[in-house]
């Protein structure tokens, strides 16, 4: 009660000078009392003051007692233990900057992997009430499945679980004209009406899409730009408002703006322009029981019912719909039972989970790797303040002599810990902001990751500061203060330390050689892993291979329609003209154009029958190109011909296939040039004549564990709207190639439209994105922590030799060879390692058991990465020790024993 009325009674403007003038004036008053009282009773002046002081007692006790009821007193206390810390640090400025750099890599490391993290699975979308989103998944025998629109339609009008449902189908290549400019390409989304809407959202400027915007019969098509686009692009012109916006062909008009800060449902995608998508979609299409375009379903619930409410109706709903409408199967066939469908519902705060589904899983890793390098570089800061403490001791006993207790100690030396670790914070904060946007482009995506800091990423940088400060702070504190500080009075000028204390220094050493062992094996599984993909024969040449995507904007057929042969016969020409241009180009050694190319992530194929064998029908991967296509991708013709500028429409039909389609496609081995296959598609059946063989390739992942038969057709035959340019180029005239194919393009027809540009090993580098970010982030990683382990063993090995100084000046003495000193310490590092070793192969193979989704032509416990990984760790700790072993053999024994 007294500590509240002084606490009360506290008034920060009265300087701690006036306290102490007031309690010193008190003090003498009372003395001064008692004085009086003792000379009354008969004693002199002089032992009447005498008298009093043995009466009131010790006056600095008091005094002491009297300040501990003042409510600043601990605060100026632990103010005085950072000003102390503080000055104790600068007299050592190579022991700040190694722990606070060791911190500032941890904390640093994890805040820049987590916000990466949270801005790809984590950060919920900015609308209202997030967490009552859901993302809906179709589901077939327990895989994902898709939805076609004419059930998504029934579902959405049958449900009475959802305030609302909707359906995206993101286009990142959306041709726009704005008003009189020449058309381009944008990241549009076709979104039901109802899409603003549900996600609760209220407009920048104007108004946002409405369900009637999305009814086929609308009079006007609607169109709502990115708030985005409005600021950079349009320069936040008012009057964009009814502006028009022809959008594949039809006039829409721009009818607001999105709020800001609001940029998808799909973390990482941003559009510019969002339009109807029932307006915007061929009528055939939407009515489609066999074709799904859907980029993902999402629903908000309504406040009274929960997930599974929501997803055991519409699993009801969809098995009924199943029920009533099975789909046409080819004969053989079991179709799938109604029962075998069921619908998914899952949380959807984060908006729709294609970006999880790849980087979720890595970027976890990542954390968790970034995890074990903080608690290595909080260890290792751990040991060094331990060690460094063990020559305090006679400072600590010197305190403790003088009445401080165990606690004041403690938070000495805790504060101490913790000045070092927030200061290795700020620096990671530090590393963090620069790391972060490095990181975020290493996710290798055409995609715009939010990684502003949030309060979570805030909370992870003061939690990774606060555990750092613990682990660094609090151990030494309670280790130190709690050993026999007397014997630190007696071992003045003598560096000791107990058995403890000793125990507890390697223990944490073994640790960090443990956690480092763990995560050098990771990377180098990660690494074999690479290294086994990049030995995969990929069957083409990808050194100096420009790839063009290409987009022909040209009306075509609807959706379930022919060309009409003028319009085919019109691009045939089109695309014989572009190809001759580009294979004129200065530096282009072949050059070609398909329907859709090389690693791409195209999968399109038809069934074929032999026309030897109706019977045998197999489906078959299948491609367009222009006559110079194997050449300008590298991939060698083992047999035949490839295709000439006479292949073209009326001319025989050819084709060449790869050697998977002969060994599966062609009964008893027969020969393969001059076979005869037809395609079932349409109503044409005129035969294919196998012409030329190539060899098996891999066409959009190197990790693909068997080559798909695979025929390729004169794109003159069958002149489906192009999608790539493959050019090989001659080293050092990419630039200029592609400037001259951009207009080549352009002279050739104003509908076709370049949407990127890259290359092909580029696009067979993107297929190991996964991979290599992890590889980057463990190796990167892995080092750091070998660094850091390495740090803290030496420290720990120098120390000890410091402290068995007069042990080692005694054995030199007693004539021990100075070999046998070197081989001590040395060995002493050994044991270490070795424990080490004994902890960390158990936690490496249960990295390796959580990497096997990762590896490739690598099992989870290869053997070869765990005794290199070992191997590696023996040769750093051999190396670090080096130094402090060399050091103790040349000890002189005269100087060591004086030295004691």
């Amino acid at each position: 009660m007294q500590r509240w009325r002084s606490i009360i009674g506290w008034r920060p403007w009265r300087s701690r000078q006036r306290h102490e003038e007031d309690l010193d004036r008190e003090l003498r008053s009372h003395l001064e009392l008692e004085a009086e009282e003792q000379q009354a009773a008969g004693l002199s002046a002089d032992h009447a003051r005498h008298a009093a002081r043995r009466a009131f007692g010790n006056t600095t006790l008091v005094k002491e007692d009297v300040r501990q009821m003042w409510a600043w007193t601990t605060l100026e206390q632990v103010v005085q233990d950072v000003r102390y810390a503080l000055r104790g640090e600068r007299k050592s400025p190579a022991f700040a900057t190694v722990a606070m750099l060791s911190l500032a890599l941890g904390i640093g490391a994890t805040t820049a992997v987590f916000s990466v993290l949270n801005a790809v699975a984590l950060r919920p979308l900015p609308v209202a009430e997030p967490e009552r989103l859901v993302v809906i998944h179709p589901k077939l025998k327990g895989e994902r499945f898709v939805l076609f629109n004419p059930l998504f339609e029934e579902l959405r009008r049958s449900q009475r679980s959802l305030a609302g449902m909707f359906a995206i189908s993101d286009e990142p290549y959306l041709k726009a004209a704005f008003g009189r400019a020449v058309p381009v390409y944008v990241r549009g989304s076709l979104v039901s009406g109802n899409y603003f809407q549900v996600l609760g959202l209220s407009p920048a400027l104007g108004r946002l899409l409405t369900g009637g915007d999305d009814e086929p019969s609308a009079e006007t098509c609607a169109a709502v730009i990115s708030h985005t686009y409005w600021t950079t692009t349009l320069r936040r012109d008012p009057a964009v408002l009814g502006h028009p916006v022809i959008v594949r062909e039809k006039v829409c008009t721009i009818v607001g703006v999105a709020p800001a800060g609001f940029r998808s449902s799909e973390p990482g995608y941003a559009p510019d322009l969002w339009v109807p998508l029932r307006s915007l979609t061929d009528p055939k299409l939407l009515a489609s029981r066999s074709m799904a375009f859907f980029s993902g379903v999402m629903g908000r619930l309504r406040p009274e019912t929960t997930l599974a409410q929501a997803e055991a109706e519409l699993t009801a709903l969809y098995q009924r719909m199943q029920l009533e409408d099975q789909p046409a199967f080819q004969p053989g066939e079991v179709p799938p039972k109604p029962n075998d469908f069921r619908i998914e519902v899952a949380p959807g705060a984060q908006g729709l989970d294609a970006l999880r589904q790849q980087f979720g899983q890595p970027l976890s890793l990542a954390l968790a790797v970034v995890g074990v390098v903080m608690l290595i570089a909080s260890v290792n800061v751990a040991n060094l303040l331990l060690a460094r403490g063990a020559s305090r001791m006679t400072e600590l006993a010197t305190r403790a002599a003088l009445g401080a207790g165990r606690g004041r100690l403690m938070r000495q030396l805790a504060i101490e810990g913790a000045v070092l670790a927030v200061g290795g914070g700020l620096l990671g904060v530090a590393v963090a902001l620069l790391a972060t946007p490095a990181l975020s482009k290493a996710v290798t995506l055409p995609i715009e990751l939010d990684i502003r800091p949030d309060a979570r990423v805030l909370g992870i940088a003061v939690a990774a500061t606060m555990f750092a400060a613990l682990l660094a702070g609090v151990l030494p504190a309670l280790r130190l203060s709690g050993r026999d500080l007397q014997m630190g009075m007696a071992g003045a000028g003598r560096t000791t330390g107990t058995r403890f204390g000793q125990r507890l220094t390697r223990t944490l050493v073994a640790a960090q050689l443990a956690l480092s062992l763990l995560l050098i094996t990771g990377a180098g599984l990660l690494l074999r892993t690479m290294l086994r993909i990049m030995a995969v024969d990929p069957g083409f040449n990808t050194s100096h291979v420009v790839l063009m995507e290409i987009g022909d904007t040209e009306p075509a057929a609807r959706f379930g329609e022919v060309d009409t042969p003028e319009r085919k016969a019109r691009r045939a020409v089109q695309y014989r003209a572009l190809d001759q241009r580009l294979n004129a180009i200065s530096g282009v050694h072949a050059a070609s154009v398909s329907w859709l190319g090389l690693f791409g992530g195209n999968y399109v194929g038809l069934d074929l029958y032999d026309a030897d064998h109706p019977e045998d029908e197999h489906f078959t991967l299948l491609d367009y190109v222009s006559p110079r296509y194997f050449e300008a991708i590298g991939m060698q013709l083992l047999r035949g011909r490839g295709f000439t500028e006479a292949d073209r429409e009326g001319s025989l039909r050819v084709a060449v296939v790869n050697e998977a389609f002969v060994r599966e496609r062609i009964r008893g081995g027969h020969e393969a040039i001059g076979h005869r296959f037809v395609m079932t598609y349409m109503d044409d059946r005129t035969p294919y004549i196998i012409m030329g063989i190539v060899r098996d390739a891999k066409y959009n992942d190197l990790r693909e564990p068997k080559t798909e038969p695979m025929m390729w057709v004169p794109l003159a035959q069958a002149p489906f709207k192009i999608s790539s340019v493959s050019l090989r180029v001659r080293a050092g005239a990419e630039a200029s190639v592609i400037r001259e194919a951009r207009a080549a393009l352009t002279a050739t027809s104003p509908h076709l439209m370049v949407r990127k540009v890259t290359t092909l090993r580029a696009q067979v580098d993107q297929a190991t994105a996964r991979e290599r970010l992890l590889l980057n982030l463990a190796s990167s990683f892995g080092g750091i922590a070998l660094l850091l382990a390495a740090v803290g063993l030496y420290g720990t090995l120098a120390y000890a030799v410091a402290r068995r100084t007069r042990e080692i000046g005694v054995r030199l003495a007693l004539g021990a060879p100075r070999e046998s000193v070197l081989r001590l310490v040395l060995g002493e590092s050994l044991i270490l390692v070795a424990s080490g070793m004994l902890v960390g192969v158990p936690l490496s193979l249960a990295a390796g058991y959580l990497l096997r989704s990762f590896l490739f032509g690598v099992t989870a416990y290869d053997m070869p990465t765990l005794i290199g990984a070992g191997a590696i760790l023996t040769a750093v700790a051999l190396l670090a020790a080096f130094v402090p072993a060399r050091w103790a053999s040349r000890v002189d024994p005269m100087l060591a024993l004086k030295y004691e």
